[in-house]
């Protein structure tokens, strides 16, 4: 009977966890796409996927506060790019699928050219 309660509540536990996350991502399939955002010293940075994973994070420069796509607003640790000023483009710890770019700054660029455009800015 215990094995039967607890491999119960397990899956009560499961389906709690997963439903939100089945339900956002059927909902965002019709809906137009939504960007992560993070203000950071008064900045505004929109993430921007990379075409290879790798990025080189610097040092950890502050806290900034990250919200988008049906997430609320939550501070999150700002690490600095290498040989990428802070004001163009930060990266988020533990994040190497995304950077996030000052709004305006290399727009025209692909995921391919991103870091490049990056570097000279």
């Amino acid at each position: 009977m215990r094995l039967l309660a607890g491999a119960s509540a397990a899956l009560v536990i499961a389906a709690v966890l997963i439903a939100p996350v089945v339900l956002l991502s059927g909902g965002r399939s019709r809906a137009k796409p939504c960007a992560q955002t993070l203000i950071y010293q008064g900045r505004d940075y929109l993430a921007r996927p990379l075409a290879q994973a790798g990025v080189v994070e610097a040092i950890a420069i502050g806290v900034g506060v990250a919200s988008g796509c049906g997430t609320s607003a939550s501070h999150v640790d700002i690490r600095s790019l290498a040989k990428v000023r802070p004001s163009v483009a930060v990266a988020l710890a533990g994040d190497q699928s995304s950077v996030y770019v000052r709004r305006g700054v290399c727009v025209a660029s692909s995921a391919r050219e991103l870091m490049a455009c990056l570097r000279r800015s």
